[in-house]
């Protein structure tokens, strides 16, 4: 995933040396009934946390959040997730991570009591909207390890280079301009979008 960042995408401090991670190595399970709603992830059973995001990359989360919820509710493809939903990416390890925004196909949708706890399953698509809080290699390893879990459609936005870069599962990775038109390919068929209108 080297090279996936924008150049112009530059955070000079990182979370974890702002809020140190917690040492004593916790399970999914004490994570989740521990934790609430606390801005954290559980990286290998390692608590880490994530710090608020400022006003843009906020906004900009929120625009995304909308376009997919509206092309997903009109087609009824499944459920959308907001940036407070964790989703254990593995059957066998202790990590719990928290896209700025995830869709789930209808077919693997959490049902009954499931939908009570973290989805136990990798999303179908993650969105991730750096913001100057985020370090490159920090979200490099985020959307490594999406990879890693089989997410077939990951976007990486970036407000200050106004660029999203697209990562479908098996392909390079492509960057889009202010000029160009975004799809949702076999993930989201039928969504078409100008980059442009996310920065709106």
């Amino acid at each position: 995933m080297a090279g996936m960042l924008p150049p112009t995408f530059k955070a000079p401090l990182h979370h974890h040396e702002v809020f140190p991670m917690v040492a004593t190595r916790i399970t999914v399970d004490e994570f989740e009934a521990t934790c609430g709603d606390a801005r954290v992830e559980l990286i290998d059973g390692v608590i880490v946390p994530m710090p608020p995001a400022s006003d843009w990359p906020t906004s900009v989360t929120a625009t995304v959040t909308a376009v997919l919820w509206n092309h997903v509710r009109h087609h009824r493809l499944g459920r959308v997730y907001s940036s407070e939903a964790g989703f254990v990416l593995f059957p066998d390890r202790q990590t719990v991570r928290v896209p700025d925004v995830a869709f789930v196909r209808a077919e693997r949708m959490p049902q009954g009591e499931a939908r009570w706890h973290y989805p136990r399953l990798a999303p179908d698509m993650a969105v991730e909207v750096l913001s100057p809080t985020d370090r490159a290699a920090d979200v490099q390893a985020k959307v490594a390890m999406y990879e890693e879990a089989g997410v077939p459609l990951v976007w990486v936005v970036d407000p200050q280079a106004q660029t999203v870069t697209v990562l479908a599962l098996g392909q390079a990775p492509v960057t889009l301009t202010l000029a160009d038109m975004l799809d949702g390919g076999d993930v989201l068929p039928g969504l078409r979008i100008e980059v442009a209108e996310l920065f709106a």
